[in-house]
Formats: structure tokens, C-alpha cells, sequence
């Protein structure tokens, strides 16, 4: 499961999956919510049209202390850094059906 949430999380910072309006659909949950590193809160909907925006310089990124906990059945929390941009981020996906979909994401600025 480690390994599939990563890859996962690795997908979402790639700019040929940011670019792909299917693709997205596939891998945030319709009830989606992000709190972005300003505080700002985006639903699925600003996040599926901002994205695709932004994938053509979107810069590369490594994931780093990737770890995870179970919170219920179907349901786990995913923590990690991104050093390029000195953020810690945590993501909730939930397993339907056959797959795994992010329903929310949070990242934010490490303190100086």
C-alpha cells in the first residue's frame, strides 16, 4: 500500500498527469478539498481547471520521508516532504471500487 500511495502522490507532480483533465478526474475524489500552503481552500473543481493551467512549468519535484497510517478501512493518511519547494504535505485517499482516489490535501510551508 506504501508503494502504491506513493506512486500515486508521484503521478499528481508529474505535468503530463497535471495536464490530463481525465487523469485528474481519476485521482481526486468528486468530494476533493485542498488546503493550499497559503491557507486558501480549493475544491475539485478550481484544482480539475488549475492545474492543467499550470503543468507546462510545473517544476520538478521530489517527494521525500513518504510514511502513512492507517485511519480506517479504505481510508489512509500519506505525510511527506518536497524539498524544492520546502513544503510538508499530507494527503487522505479513499479506496472505491477498484482504486484509490485523494479526497484531500494540505501542504504547507516549512518555518524559516
Amino acid at each position: 500500500m506504501l508503494e502504491t500511495l506513493r506512486s500515486l502522490e508521484n503521478q499528481l507532480l508529474l505535468p503530463s498527469v497535471r495536464g490530463d483533465h481525465q487523469q485528474l478526474e481519476l485521482l481526486l475524489h468528486p468530494d476533493f478539498i485542498e488546503i493550499g500552503a497559503s491557507g486558501r481552500m480549493y475544491d475539485r473543481a478550481q484544482i480539475l481547471d488549475a492545474l492543467p493551467e499550470e503543468a507546462a512549468d510545473y517544476p520538478v519535484r521530489t517527494i521525500e520521508n513518504f510514511r502513512l497510517r492507517e485511519l480506517s478501512s479504505g481510508l489512509v493518511q500519506v505525510f511527506y516532504s518536497i524539498v524544492e519547494n520546502e513544503t510538508q504535505r499530507t494527503s487522505i485517499w479513499k479506496f472505491e471500487g477498484e482504486q484509490w482516489s485523494m479526497i484531500y490535501h494540505q501542504g504547507t510551508r516549512w518555518a524559516s
